[in-house]
C-alpha cells in the first residue's frame, strides 16, 4: 500500500489551508457526447488553468489529446468508468443504466493522473446496476491503494430509481457506503444546508458537492 504517494496527491488536491477544494468536471463527453460549452475542450481547459482551480476531472481521450495544456496546472482526476445513466429517458438511452470500467488504475498512473474517479449508483430499479458499480469501485479502490492514487467515488441515487437523489437521508446513505467501500474523497449530490452539514460531519472521508445550478457570477456560486 503506497500511503506516501496517496498523501502527497491528496495534498495537491486540497492545497487551500481551509481544507476546501474547487474542482471542475469536464468528463461529460464520454457519457453524453458533445454538450453545450464543451465543443472546444482546449478553450475550456485554458480558461480553467487561468482560473487557478485545484483539480480537474477529465476522460482518458481528453487527457491524451490536451495534456500539454495542463502542464503546471491543477491536480488531474481521471475518469476510469463510463455510464449510460445520464442518457436515461433520451433517444440514446436505455431502460436501465449500465456502468462499466474502461481504464485501469495502472493506466491512470502511466498517464500522470493524481486521482481516479468512479460512479457508485444505488437504489437502481434493476439491482444488477448497483452490483456492477460496487464491483468496479471495489476493484479500483484496491488498485488505488496499491499504486498510491487518490480514489474519488461519485455516490448518487440512480436517476429514475426508487430513491430521491437529493433527499438528505439518501445522500447520507450513499456517502457513508462510499466511505466504507474505500473512497478517499466522495462526490455527491447537494441536498440542503442542514442536511449536507450532517452528511459531511458523519462521513469518514471528505465530501465534495457535485455541481449545482448555473449562476451568472461568482457570488451566485458562493451563495449557493
Amino acid at each position: 500500500m503506497n500511503m506516501v504517494g496517496k498523501a502527497l496527491r491528496l495534498g495537491r488536491l486540497f492545497r487551500d489551508p481551509s481544507g476546501r477544494m474547487l474542482c471542475v468536471a469536464l468528463d461529460h463527453g464520454m457519457m453524453l457526447g458533445t454538450i453545450e460549452g464543451l465543443e472546444d475542450p482546449a478553450r475550456v481547459i485554458d480558461a480553467v488553468m487561468e482560473a487557478g482551480v485545484d483539480a480537474i476531472i477529465v476522460n482518458p481521450g481528453m487527457l491524451a489529446r490536451y495534456h500539454e495544456h495542463l502542464r503546471g496546472g491543477p491536480a488531474i482526476i481521471l475518469r476510469v468508468d463510463q455510464t449510460t445513466m445520464w442518457r436515461s429517458g433520451s433517444d440514446t438511452g436505455y431502460p436501465d443504466a449500465h456502468t462499466r470500467q474502461v481504464v485501469s488504475v495502472e493506466d491512470a498512473v502511466q498517464m500522470g493522473a493524481d486521482a481516479v474517479i468512479t460512479y457508485l449508483f444505488t437504489c437502481n430499479n434493476d439491482p444488477a446496476g448497483e452490483t456492477s458499480c460496487f464491483e468496479i469501485c471495489a476493484r479500483v479502490a484496491r488498485d488505488a491503494r496499491r499504486f498510491g492514487l487518490v480514489h474519488f467515488i461519485e455516490a448518487m441515487a440512480a436517476l429514475g430509481g426508487f430513491a430521491p437523489f437529493d433527499d438528505p437521508d439518501t445522500v447520507r446513505f450513499n456517502c457513508r457506503i462510499a466511505g466504507e467501500l474505500g473512497a478517499d474523497v466522495i462526490k455527491s449530490n447537494w441536498c440542503n444546508r442542514d442536511g449536507f452539514a450532517r452528511v459531511s460531519s458523519e462521513s469518514i472521508v471528505p465530501v465534495a458537492v457535485a455541481g449545482g445550478p448555473r449562476t451568472a457570477d461568482i457570488q451566485g456560486l458562493v451563495d449557493f
